[in-house]
């Protein structure tokens, strides 16, 4: 029976950890060539360990070289337990506590040590060994594990590693993982009449033959073709089971470790990550802010930089010293994919050693800018360190980026549907207890603190249009949303659509009010006085009397400028609020059509028994048949008449004013 654990090897070079495995399992991991002639681990090996009671666990076999800790890393991203290999002969090396730190790091939750070369120790040598060994494991996630001799030549001590392993797995759960699936590919490779191939330890949700994947950084679209699991194929693997996939239209050369194999539409890739970090102890030095550095999570490798959150005077000049921690954010050189609650480890950029780690808490973060925008995002992830949970993540997510439509949520939630649509009910329940509002047919949230935001910003711009167009009722709702434009985080996160339900919001809140123009909803702030100076109402009745003068032969604004010698800029603002007053509206947004002219049309249309054309008004009305069309589309806007195949017809209920000469 497939068992969802991994137990990985750990320990300097040299020490026998590809020995013992093979010796556990029969499987020698060094399949590379090269690995065979330098007699070292180069590459991650696998291999199924088979225990007595029927369950069958994976154990990853990692180079112990210090140049090749970035596959070592790789390889414990997806450790439940750890063999610590220390060799009787030697003892603790470099290495040993290198890996050791990383096995912290990384939370990798148990394991045991296993002192090899047993055969060529002397009992005083092995008895030391194990006194190290002990004191090593002394407050770390090997603390009290077992310390059993083994030796790969006379088989001495494997049936006890095995032994301990059983009992880890009697007490120790396989990991939960739940959500959508994310699978960190630590290999990649093509099998002729298969296609492309990629292996790696599922972190989080299940698969099954015939989904539909997204493989990041690069958004590649693909299906699951075939699954494996130690050469044995099956349907579907969970979190915590090594597997190959097998990709179908995807070919290899698009593939690498790094990658990430995840549910379709449930992750995105990122180059901002908030998180807490924690500086080892043992550290040659701290880190200090904006530090360059390189980030191992999963099976990705890049360098970043560290931005540390909470920087008072000490810490400016200090940053995070060893034994310290504190949130952070990681921005990467470039995009890769990461899951939430994922465990990671921070090495120097220069030189290549490890100096602290944590976990990945908001993966697709909005950078911090400005000091209070750091104070709250570094309380965010002190908030969810403490208590992270499916709600107060999702919570989280809105609070990080100030708005996101119910969709947008659930593209950065790392979610399957269904979990997530509980999880989202559940939020909806406690939108008070998180600081939160909902809005819109999109199911926008957002933050109070966004709201206000947007709120004080939306005074600002009608306080400016106010100022500039007293006389004006207030501002066309689509120029309102497009001032949102300015404020950071809401830009292009609210439709326009869902705008008019922000903007009840904010009329609900007497923040504005909505007034109508011309059948187009306006906005004033509440405490708005319209105003016109006699100046600028003495130009508007000029405007209204020469378009009503013009008759048909609609005028455009650049004419009145020189027919009424006034300046362009005034000759708008007077024809704007003639509009607002439904005395004059613009046709093809160039020509002036005043009440009158309507009146009299509307009056030489009823006269056209045989029915209402282009050609029977552009000769009726004495104009060309462009602003003939262009006049009857205006009415058709207006739901003035209506159009039947090549001829119009006047609405019933909409019979020309009484008054009305077409003389």
């Amino acid at each position: 029976m497939e068992y969802p654990f991994i137990v990985g090897t750990a320990g300097h070079i040299d020490h026998g950890k590809t020995a013992l495995v093979k010796a556990l399992t029969g499987v020698d991991c060094d399949r590379l060539g090269e690995e065979k002639r330098r007699g070292i681990t180069i590459e991650l090996g696998f291999a199924p360990l088979h225990l007595p009671d029927g369950k069958t666990v994976s154990i990853v076999d990692v180079p112990g070289h210090e140049r090749f800790i970035r596959q070592m890393a790789a390889g414990a991203s997806g450790m439940d337990a750890a063999i610590l290999v220390i060799a009787a002969t030697e003892g603790v090396m470099p290495q040993t506590r290198e890996h050791l730190d990383i096995l912290n790091l990384l939370g990798v939750r148990c394991g045991l040590a296993a002192l090899t070369k047993k055969d060529l120790a002397d009992s005083e040598t092995l008895e030391l060994a194990m006194a190290e060994a002990r004191d090593l494991m002394r407050g770390t996630c090997l603390n009290d594990a077992a310390v059993i001799p083994v030796s790969t030549v006379t088989g001495e001590g494997l049936s006890d590693i095995v032994t301990e392993i059983s009992k880890i797995l009697d007490t120790v759960p396989p990991r939960k993982g739940t959500g959508a699936f994310f699978l960190p590919v630590d290999r990649v490779f093509s099998k002729k009449g298969f296609g492309s191939v990629v292996t790696g330890t599922a972190y989080q949700g299940r698969i099954a033959e015939g989904d539909e994947v997204t493989i990041l950084p690069a958004g590649i679209a693909g299906r699951v073709r075939s699954i494996q699991t130690h050469g044995n194929k099956v349907l579907s693997v969970e979190a915590g089971q090594r597997t190959a996939i097998n990709l179908s239209t995807i070919p290899a050369e698009s593939l690498e470790r790094g990658n990430a194999v995840c549910s379709k539409d449930a992750f995105a890739a990122t180059d901002c990550l908030s998180a807490h970090l924690e500086i080892l102890p043992a550290a040659r030095e701290g880190i200090m802010h904006w530090q360059r550095v390189r980030l191992h999570a999963g099976t990705a490798d890049v360098a970043g930089r560290i931005s540390l959150l909470r920087l008072n005077p000490e810490e400016r000049n200090k940053g995070y010293l060893p034994g310290t921690s504190g949130p952070v954010q990681i921005l990467t050189d470039s995009k890769i994919p990461a899951a939430a609650g994922q465990r990671f480890v921070i090495r120097l950029y220069s030189p290549l050693v490890t100096v602290g780690g944590g976990r990945i808490l908001l993966p697709n973060a909005g950078i911090a800018r400005g000091k209070a925008d750091r104070a709250a995002k570094a309380a965010l992830i002190e908030e969810l360190a403490s208590n992270f949970t499916p709600l107060n993540f999702l919570a989280a997510l809105i609070r990080d980026q100030g708005i996101l439509s119910a969709q947008g949520l659930f593209e950065f939630s790392q979610m399957d549907k269904t979990g997530f649509a509980g999880i989202l009910d559940e939020l909806t329940g406690n939108l008070e207890k998180y600081g939160l509002l909902e809005f819109g047919k999109s199911r926008n949230f957002i933050t109070n603190e966004m709201f206000d935001t947007i709120a004080q910003a939306a005074r600002k711009t009608l306080k400016r249009f106010h100022s500039q167009y007293p006389e004006l009722i207030g501002l066309e709702g689509p120029k309102l949303y497009a001032s949102l434009d300015n404020v950071r985080g809401a830009a292009g996160r609210i439709s326009s659509l869902d705008f008019k339900d922000l903007a009840n919001l904010l009329v609900t809140r007497n923040i504005i009010v909505p007034a109508a123009a011309q059948g187009k909803t306006c906005y004033r702030s509440a405490d708005f006085q319209q105003s016109a100076d006699s100046k600028l109402t003495a130009l508007a009745e000029r405007v209204k009397a020469e378009t009503a003068a013009a008759g048909f032969n609609l005028l455009k604004l650049s004419e009145l400028e020189e027919k009424l010698n006034a300046n362009l800029a005034g000759l708008k603002r007077a024809a704007a609020y003639l509009r607002e007053r439904d005395e004059l509206w613009l046709i093809e947004g160039v020509f002036l059509f005043s009440r009158e002219t309507k009146d009299k049309l509307l009056a030489l249309l009823s006269t056209m028994a045989d029915g209402i054309t282009v050609a029977g008004l552009r000769d009726a009305a004495g104009v060309n048949r462009k602003l003939a069309l262009s006049m009857l589309d205006f009415l058709d806007s207006q739901g003035l008449t209506q159009r039947q195949g090549d001829k119009r017809a006047l609405i019933k209920n909409n019979p020309p004013s009484p008054a009305a000469s077409i003389a």
